[in-house]
């Protein structure tokens, strides 16, 4: 390496020090580069250049799973406006990561529902919030049974028959759902289907064969589900009625204070 290279190595630094100095940043970054150039040999690129990165196309394996692009609650929120009722958490489950390919664990339901209810404490932005069902004697609410809070107070308190229409409803609904996706987006309803079929499983007639004939499951949900109805939806419409005259908005939402209705007492 000849002296006049090293002197003009030596400049440089000198210029870079002395840019840093002035406060400077751009002119000592450029005065960098044309640095690192000179110590390697090369001509300094133009700053105003993309390096070209020249190479063969590989496939480079990952060393971690991509960011859902939803957050747990976004999907269990999602989940329930599209199932329509109230449901426990497994049934949420199962539809959100079939329907959604994003698995929640149930076990992470009940830290959600903790978070929402704080986040309306601070009177969060949100539009809607995951609140549990309520029993529609005294208003308390029902573990494990998972609402949204935009929904009537019809639609998240629960009576005598209230439980098995509503599972009547979602599989009706759910049988729909199938069908639509069968001609929209097949590898959904193929995921999804399993999940109806087992929703399915309690209602007579309902199930036929190897495959899921949705119009089938629709029809006997359906047939079990008008009698029902015809009960449950009275009672439900006097209890809300009850709730409205006697609870403030946060117990309409949260259940009253009395304590918490176990799984199956209702």
């Amino acid at each position: 390496m000849s002296s006049s290279q090293d002197d003009e190595k030596v400049r440089l630094a000198r210029r870079v020090a002395d840019a840093i100095a002035a406060g400077d940043p751009d002119e000592a970054l450029r005065l960098t580069r044309e640095l690192e150039s000179a110590l390697q040999g090369a001509s300094a690129p133009n700053a105003d250049e993309a390096p070209s990165f020249a190479a063969q196309p590989a496939v480079v394996p990952m060393t971690h799973t991509p960011t859902p692009a939803r957050s747990s609650r976004q999907v269990v929120a999602g989940a329930l406006a599209e199932i329509g009722v109230a449901c426990r958490a497994r049934v949420v489950t199962d539809y959100a990561e079939a329907r959604f390919g994003q698995r929640v664990e149930p076990r992470m339901l009940a830290a959600l529902r903790r978070d929402e209810r704080r986040a309306w404490e601070k009177s969060s932005a949100r539009p809607t919030y995951i609140v549990p069902a309520l029993e529609g004697r005294y208003f308390q609410p029902v573990r494990g049974l998972l609402t949204l809070s935009d929904w009537p107070l019809e639609r998240r308190l629960l009576g005598p028959w209230s439980e098995r229409a509503d599972h009547l409803a979602a599989t009706a609904q759910l049988a729909r759902q199938v069908a639509w996706l069968s001609e929209r987006d097949a590898a959904v309803a193929e995921r999804l289907a399993p999940v109806v079929a087992e929703m399915a499983a309690s209602i007579p007639g309902a199930l036929d064969g190897p495959g899921l004939d949705t119009a089938r499951v629709e029809s006997a949900a359906l047939a079990e589900l008008g009698p029902l109805g015809e009960r449950d939806e009275p009672w439900r419409r006097d209890a809300a009625a009850r709730a409205r005259s006697q609870l403030p908005r946060e117990q309409q939402l949260w259940g009253s204070t009395f304590g918490v209705v176990a799984e199956g007492d209702a």
